[in-house]
């Protein structure tokens, strides 16, 4: 009888400490977790960069001394990074070169993803081909339109980045007129799912940016 009493003691015993130590486990894992884990994924988080916004510009002035210089738009990387779904690595890529002399440039734009285009004084979009060229004095005073997605429905894009490009003279430190490039976020259609960031960082198409707005002042 005593050696059975015995035995349960011990086993009772035994489980008891396989409890304890469960605890102690989760108890320590929780502490890590807490005190390493959270704060690093806080710190990432803090790090990622925003989506675009309608409105974003961007400008460039291309080196005296170099004379060359390059304009990248895409995802995750480049000049614009747009952190949208549907737009690839280097999606589109512009290539500058400055004139010896003079502020005139050549500018090649070479596509890496799905491009509609629109040429200064053109009145509508049409399918880009693999490489544009452009002169500087096509682009004062009226811009050039891209419309960047994955997708054309009967020569439409529904879902799109829309940016543009144009070109104006300022004065620098020196006195010196120089011409920069602007890039202006003109259009995000329909907008961006800003709640929800995908695993890669990046943002799905969304709601009609502002609509919110809108609906709840006609409530009201």
């Amino acid at each position: 009888m005593s050696l059975i009493l015995g035995i349960l003691l011990q086993d009772s015993l035994i489980t008891v400490i396989w409890i304890v130590f469960s605890i102690s486990v989760i108890g320590l894992g929780f502490i890590f977790i807490h005190q390493f884990i959270l704060p690093i994924l806080r710190m990432k988080a803090l790090e990622l960069p925003d989506p675009i916004s309608v409105g974003d510009s961007f400008d460039l002035v291309v080196n005296e001394i170099e004379r060359i210089a390059h304009f990248a738009i895409g995802k995750k990387i480049g000049n614009i990074q747009t952190l949208t779904k549907a737009i690839t690595e280097d999606h589109l890529v512009f290539h500058f070169k400055k004139a010896r002399d003079t502020e005139d440039y050549d500018i090649s734009i070479q596509k890496n993803g799905l491009v509609l285009y629109k040429p200064p004084r053109m009145d509508t979009y049409s399918k880009m081909e693999s490489k544009e060229i452009l002169e500087s004095n096509e682009i004062i005073g009226h811009s050039a339109e891209f419309r960047l997605s994955d997708r054309v429905v009967k020569e439409r894009m529904v879902n799109f980045v829309e940016i543009s490009m144009i070109g104006s003279f300022f004065f620098n430190k020196s006195g010196n007129e120089r011409m920069k490039f602007t890039f202006t976020i003109t259009k995000i259609q329909p907008g961006l799912n800003r709640a929800k960031r995908n695993r890669e960082g990046t943002f799905d198409w969304g709601q009609e940016e502002g609509s919110e707005e809108e609906d709840s002042s006609e409530e009201n």
